[in-house]
């Protein structure tokens, strides 16, 4: 896929491949980038520091009998790409042997994904950005006087290119913008605290305006927090919550790292690992989805993938490398440095969040947490950052001094609920999820 304003990074690309290739090694890919970035940061209520950095790099891999050589330059030149494709070359032949090395990436068509580059979001200014975070200050204090504001705004544009030996040819642009600010409320020896965000791909997606608002709104909820006694209880995880506790488990399907014995899901695809309330999809061709590309770091076509069906592993995500190692479909998921997911979708259930709420006499709600399980044992131990205790239904007291902690594998067959209301953000489905049998820790 060529973009004619893209012409001259894979120009680039092309030069630094063939010289890699000239210099004597078996395969290379090559990328080049520029990018431009704007940032505000704001400490105690006030504009800390402010930025823009344009830069542009070449990055060249080289393989020989299957031993990697990786160089980097930042001097966009056609001189700066044939070095780094003779200094990846060099360090690719020094490099030790990897049997498992098979072959990159070979040349296929790519989907088209919209709304991925805005041009509104890479005419941003600084002061722009400055403008939308002191507004969110403003409308915070609107809130509460005393609040104490931290946070930031960002806003970039990225044009990237690939190629390789084997003809692969590839070219993308992208934008990204997002305000976020973490509000502290002190009311004598009591603290409340919040942590609020927004981001998008496109200006129409994005909503900067009363993020503040929201935060110390929020925050005045966590006033008077309370411990208490520790206890297994059912755990309903916010959307927020919810998120980081998928990523979690996508994490664990990395083929990369079930290869390396570090993954708590060795040996279960094609197994139940959840109950059947789960299910997971990664789709990085979501329109304006954060996490949605064309292709992979490798080159290779993103496409939709099914995670988990109904409680049952369906795949580990894989890079090219990983894929041909053991003799798999790749699916699309290299980073060009490892393996990461995309957009993860849950598949929403039937009750509303509230409903779900509602049916639990005695428990926590976690509004932010990371319940984020140790990749290699599966083991979840998670402070709780925001969250409530569940009375009978409803939610009472704030809670403080709290964790939840869990056996990653128990945990995912405990799950019960997923909630069919949603936090929506761009190439994100955040539902509410309910767990039975939690362990919640308490520092009383």
């Amino acid at each position: 896929m060529r973009d004619p304003g893209m012409d001259d990074l894979l120009e680039l690309s092309e030069i630094a491949c063939q010289e890699a290739m000239r210099a004597g090694v078996d395969s290379a890919d090559a990328s080049a980038s520029r990018a431009r970035e704007l940032s505000v940061e704001v400490e105690k209520n006030a504009i800390k520091s402010s930025g823009a950095c344009m830069w542009g790099s070449i990055s060249v891999r080289a393989f020989s009998s299957g031993g990697t050589g990786w160089w980097s330059a930042s001097t966009m030149s056609e001189q700066g790409a044939r070095e780094a494709g003779r200094r990846a070359a060099e360090l690719a032949k020094a490099a030790e042997a990897d049997p498992d090395f098979v072959d990159l990436v070979s040349p296929a068509a790519y989907p088209e994904v919209a709304g991925l580059y805005d041009e509104e979001i890479a005419g941003l200014s600084a002061s722009e950005l400055a403008e939308w975070i002191t507004s969110n200050i403003d409308s915070a204090r609107e809130v509460a006087e005393d609040v104490i504001v931290a946070g930031g705004a960002q806003a970039a544009s990225r044009e990237w290119a690939l190629a390789n030996n084997l003809g692969v040819r590839v070219a993308q642009r992208e934008t990204n913008s997002s305000v976020s600010v973490h509000v502290v409320i002190r009311q004598d020896d009591d603290v409340g605290s919040f942590y609020e965000w927004d981001a998008a791909r496109l200006a129409s997606d994005l909503e900067p305006d009363g993020i503040g608002a929201r935060a110390a709104e929020e925050a005045l909820k966590y006033l008077s927090s309370r411990t208490m006694k520790t206890a297994c209880l059912p755990v309903v995880l916010g959307p927020l919550a919810s998120r980081a506790f998928f990523l979690g488990l996508c994490a664990a399907t990395s083929a990369e790292e079930v290869q390396r014995d570090r993954s708590f899901l060795i040996g279960k695809r094609g197994e139940s690992i959840a109950s059947d309330g789960l299910t997971l999809t990664d789709d990085p061709m979501i329109p304006s989805g954060l996490s949605s590309a064309i292709c992979d770091g490798d080159g290779f076509p993103h496409r939709r993938v099914g995670l988990i069906d109904r409680g049952v592993l369906q795949t580990y995500l894989h890079s090219n490398y990983t894929a041909k190692k053991s003799g798999e479909e790749n699916t699309g998921h290299s980073t060009r440095g490892g393996i990461a997911p995309t957009n993860v979708i849950p598949t929403l259930g039937e009750k509303t969040a509230a409903e779900i709420i509602g049916e639990v006499d005695d428990g926590i709600y976690v509004t932010l947490g990371r319940p984020y399980p140790d990749t290699a044992s599966g083991q979840v131990s998670a402070l709780v950052d925001a969250g409530f205790r569940i009375e009978k239904g409803r939610l009472t007291y704030p809670l403080k001094n709290t964790m939840v902690a869990g056996q990653m594998l128990d945990l995912l067959q405990n799950l019960d609920a997923v909630s069919s209301d949603y936090r929506a953000e761009p190439g994100m489905v955040l539902p509410t999820v309910r767990i039975q049998g939690m362990r919640v820790a308490s520092g009383e």
